[in-house]
């Protein structure tokens, strides 16, 4: 059986411009020249910026040459820890885990994640550690120390779920415990992870995610014997890696094809996919993918019954194995090695290796470890549907916390409401009787006003009609005087008419009347023009209420051409030009 290939490392920050080829170990061709620019610019640079170009540096020779990228890692680290910038330092020395990953140094990079793990936790990053964990996990898988991946990959999920970590970086845990369910064979819990892994890839689009976790659901496909299916989705995928360049994932996925082949007995087709994927790993992959090409070569010339020629293959594979420390892959070498030698009738070699291999099965993919590796999934499943009851019971108290609320603001709503109402409705009558009863007194003022102004023009027409009278009376006097002897006695009613037409006395009557219904004129009058004499107010008040000069002119004991050069005098003294009207100008004041 093929040991599935792929598997997703954390995305860790370099700040903001990183290589995105860190996060999925993509194989990419190296471009020469960044690599010159980065080099032109490192020498001049100090400090955290000359780390992160070193850092870039060796991310650009990573999977071309990995000899060749490590004095530049080297170089981050030491920088990292001169500075004495813990932050720095964590993050080179998980650079330097992912590089023994990366060259297949898989124990050597367990103690260097130990050592990220507790730098983040005294920076109290909780997501760097739940990373660094996650990446601790792959290399365990790669050991073939399945128990112990499991469960730091589930404390790497239970550690992202309770900080509420990226969906990205969940989804590559659910990526990660796909792979190891896949690796045990538990294909129904697999598939589940690797479909909500899926569905949050393609939420964001992240189209390299998305194909790789396609290759691994093909991978469980094989391992359910649905071969077809499993051959049309890796030739699905397959333009993909081409087109991309990942020549990696390229390799692995011609293995893939190449085992589902030999099961089909297909074995010419199989082989040439095998050195197809061998040829391309020898230049481009990591060591312990061409120990896999290796063994599946093995497997195929031991059903074609060559085998010196799988003996060759199979032993090349185990030292492979051996130096990578990739357990699970041994444990086929064995196997096959044992087969081998049984077809060349060496049954004393062929028991001693197939008495290795079982040892090393039940120690590794043996029952007490496959059912303590059901019993961490169960335990995640039991935990986390405790929480979502929790969560849910907390949710439901909730509402009903902001149902009461909601129905109290309501009645305080409706309580204010009535209130408001009540209090509008208080205003409105409020209003409404004050304006009734401002109707009622601006209606007797109205009508006080209106009797005041009859009275007024009552006593200026009853002066104008006496003195009208009088003046009758005087003229007809003064015929009498002039016609008879008696002129002396004439004199005196004439006297004594004069003395009453020019009574002040009717004229103080006269103006406390008008300056009941024209309050203020004359005061008005005085201010705006001080130059106007007494005589000069009265014809004012007189042309005030409109009166024709006919009866002003009674009013005032003078003729009606007496009138008009009063008010031409007067016209003078209030400085009016000839097209000013004198009658508009004084019913405006």
């Amino acid at each position: 059986m093929s040991t599935r290939k792929y598997k997703k490392v954390d995305n860790w920050p370099l700040l903001f411009f990183l290589l995105i080829s860190l996060v999925s170990f993509k194989s990419h061709g190296q471009d020469q020249k960044k690599v010159d620019s980065l080099l032109n610019v490192v020498t001049k640079q100090t400090d955290t910026t000359q780390i992160i170009t070193y850092a870039m540096l060796w991310a650009e020779y990573l999977f071309v040459d990995p000899l060749a990228s490590k004095p530049y890692l080297d170089s981050t680290v030491v920088l990292a820890k001169r500075l004495k910038n813990k932050r720095f330092i964590a993050r080179t020395t998980n650079y330097l885990g992912v590089y023994h990953n990366m060259t297949s140094q898989y124990e050597e990079s367990l103690p260097i994640y130990d050592k990220v793990i507790e730098l983040y936790t005294e920076l109290n990053d909780k997501a760097q550690v739940s990373a660094a964990m996650n990446n601790k996990a792959n290399s365990l898988r790669s050991l073939g120390r399945y128990n112990e991946c499991l469960e730091v990959h589930m404390k790497s999920l239970k550690l992202k779920e309770e900080i509420g970590d990226t969906e990205e970086s969940i989804a590559a845990s659910y990526w990660n415990i796909g792979n190891i369910q896949g690796d045990i064979e538990n294909f129904e819990i697999s598939n589940e992870y690797y479909n909500k892994a899926l569905a949050i890839y393609m939420k964001l689009d992240l189209e390299d995610d998305i194909m790789n976790v396609k290759t691994n659901m093909a991978i469980n496909l094989k391992g359910q014997k649905e071969y077809e299916d499993a051959k049309e989705l890796f030739h699905q995928i397959e333009p993909y890696f081409v087109k991309k360049n990942y020549n990696n994932d390229l390799a692995g996925l011609y293995d893939n094809v190449g085992w589902i082949l030999a099961q089909q007995d297909s074995l010419a087709l199989a082989e040439d996919y095998y050195l197809k994927s061998l040829e391309i790993s020898q230049q481009y992959g990591e060591t312990s993918l061409i120990g896999l090409n290796y063994r599946h070569l093995g497997e195929l010339y031991n059903i074609k019954g060559e085998y010196r020629k799988a003996l060759r293959y199979m032993k090349d594979a185990l030292k492979n194995a051996e130096e990578t420390g990739t357990r699970k892959k041994m444990i086929g070498d064995l196997l096959e090695i044992s087969k081998a030698y049984a077809g060349l009738g060496r049954y004393k070699k062929a028991y001693e290796y197939h008495v290795d291999y079982h040892k090393l099965h039940d120690e590794i993919l043996g029952k007490e470890n496959i059912e303590r590796m059901n019993e961490l999934e169960v335990q995640y499943q039991t935990e986390k549907k405790e929480k979502e009851l929790i969560i849910k019971q907390n949710r439901i108290k909730l509402l009903e916390e902001r149902k009461q609320k909601a129905e109290n603001e309501r009645l305080f709503l409706i309580i204010s409401l009535l209130g408001t109402l009540a209090l509008a409705f208080a205003i409105v009558y409020a209003l409404r009787q004050k304006m009734k009863r401002n109707k009622i007194e601006r209606e007797k003022l109205d009508n006080d006003l209106a009797y005041k102004e009859k009275e007024l023009t009552t006593h200026a027409l009853h002066l104008a009609h006496k003195n009208e009278v009088l003046l009758d009376l005087k003229s007809q006097l003064k015929e009498l005087k002039n016609g008879g002897n008696n002129s002396s006695n004439y004199q005196k009613v004439i006297n004594t008419i004069n003395l009453d037409i020019n009574n002040d006395n009717n004229w103080e009557q006269f103006k406390t009347y008008f300056e009941d219904v024209h309050t203020g004129f004359n005061n008005k009058v005085m201010n705006n023009y001080p130059a106007v004499s007494n005589n000069d107010l009265r014809l004012m008040s007189l042309l005030k209420m409109n009166l024709s000069s006919k009866e002003i002119a009674n009013i005032l004991n003078i003729s009606v051409e007496g009138v008009k050069k009063a008010r031409y005098r007067l016209r003078k003294k209030l400085n009016l030009s000839t097209e000013d009207s004198l009658q508009e100008l004084i019913l405006t004041l």
